[in-house]
């Protein structure tokens, strides 16, 4: 949003407070099976994290020539790196000999990657270098057993990769989200801290934990409610994509001050729902980028990045104690700990379909461009 859309959508918000309301949303029904079915998890691994462009780092974690991170999605091993010359490089982290990862790292920095199991080479360009007694290997041509590369874009302070192996345009994949991301400075952050959760839960129960705030007054209600408003929240559909603007206490300043002198971060905070698996919190002076992958139905991986502005004072002991209250309290044993209770009912039989209110909106959203997207994909 620019500054007249945030203008905008404070007085909204205020206009919304005043009635005390929020945005009128839209209800409708989640299949409980969804969460629980062996075969369904399956087709989302096929689409959803093959085809679409997957948000695995944010810029600063690659900034440096050399510089590369690890992980697995779809059952697909990935080597992103930057190469000695600074282009930003993405593979399947697989020796194009015998299928060994060439490294087990989650991270680090590295200008060649050599094969824990039989010591094939190769450049951080993924160029095969070097293969032990190659004479032994009569017909191998060195130039036809590289890495084999993804694609993968930096923008909106974030890198991409379609671990498929799909083309993608990462703007018009975002659209306006995208706008968002770079009008909030985020290009401009770096990553303070990181922590990587693993619930026993499906995937989608934490995308759906952090797509409302309608349980905001009852789960939460020691620890970050005192911080809110209880009316003036708005959503937005952006495509696959959604985002949602919860209104703070301090927006209630705005009553007695110009609108020329608003502020949107300190007043609100606004919520993104990045298709298929990340989570975007914007604090008033930091963010969280939250990412799932799936391990199975009823387990998953959650990654989570304090992202700060890169001129914050790195040492002050104030981002180790704001990130632990969300990252421990609000996060984990809250919101995760919610999904872990959902999914240890969801095998009972009880219901066949979750309702969902107005104020779940974006959890509505979410579930239907995924299946949106299976569908599409046949």
């Amino acid at each position: 949003m620019n500054k007249q859309q945030q203008t905008d959508t404070l007085k909204h918000m205020l206009e919304l407070i005043a009635q005390e309301r929020n945005q009128a949303g839209e209800s409708g029904t989640l299949r409980v099976s969804d969460y629980t079915c062996p075969a369904h998890l399956e087709r989302e691994l096929a689409v959803l994290f093959r085809d679409y462009p997957l948000l695995v780092a944010h810029a600063s974690q690659l900034k440096e020539p050399g510089s590369f991170i690890t992980f697995d999605t779809a059952n697909i091993p990935l080597l992103v790196n930057r190469d000695r010359h600074g282009v930003l490089r993405a593979f399947i982290n697989s020796c194009r000999h015998r299928g060994a990862k060439v490294t087990t790292e989650p991270c680090g920095s590295a200008r060649a990657f050599k094969c824990p199991y039989h010591a094939w080479s190769y450049l951080d360009d993924g160029e095969l270098k070097f293969v032990p007694d190659q004479e032994v290997f009569p017909d191998l041509e060195l130039s036809e057993h590289g890495l084999v590369s993804l694609p993968v874009a930096e923008a909106a302070g974030f890198i991409w990769v379609s671990p498929g192996g799909s083309s993608f345009d990462i703007g018009a994949s975002l659209g306006e989200v995208g706008e968002d991301l770079e009008r909030f400075g985020l290009p401009e952050h770096v990553v303070r801290v990181s922590d990587i959760q693993r619930p026993a839960c499906n995937w989608k129960l934490v995308i759906d934990a952090f797509s409302e705030g309608y349980h905001l007054k009852s789960l939460h209600k020691d620890s970050v409610e005192p911080f809110f408003l209880t009316h003036g929240t708005l959503f937005a559909q952006l495509g696959c994509h959604s985002r949602s603007v919860g209104a703070r206490k301090g927006l209630l300043e705005a009553r007695e001050t110009p609108p020329s002198q608003w502020d949107f971060r300190a007043w609100t905070t606004p919520f993104y729902t990045i298709f298929p698996n990340t989570i975007l919190v914007f604090h008033p002076d930091w963010v969280s980028r939250i990412t799932v992958y799936p391990r199975g139905t009823d387990n998953c991986l959650v990654y989570h990045d304090m992202l700060v502005p890169s001129d914050a004072d790195l040492s002050d002991t104030y981002w180790d104690k704001t990130f632990a209250l969300i990252n421990e309290q609000v996060f984990a044993a809250e919101d995760i700990a919610v999904c872990v209770n959902i999914q240890q009912a969801a095998r009972s039989g009880a219901d066949r379909n979750w309702i969902t209110g107005g104020l779940e909106t974006p959890v509505l959203w979410f579930h239907r461009a995924c299946a949106e997207a299976i569908a599409a994909a046949g």
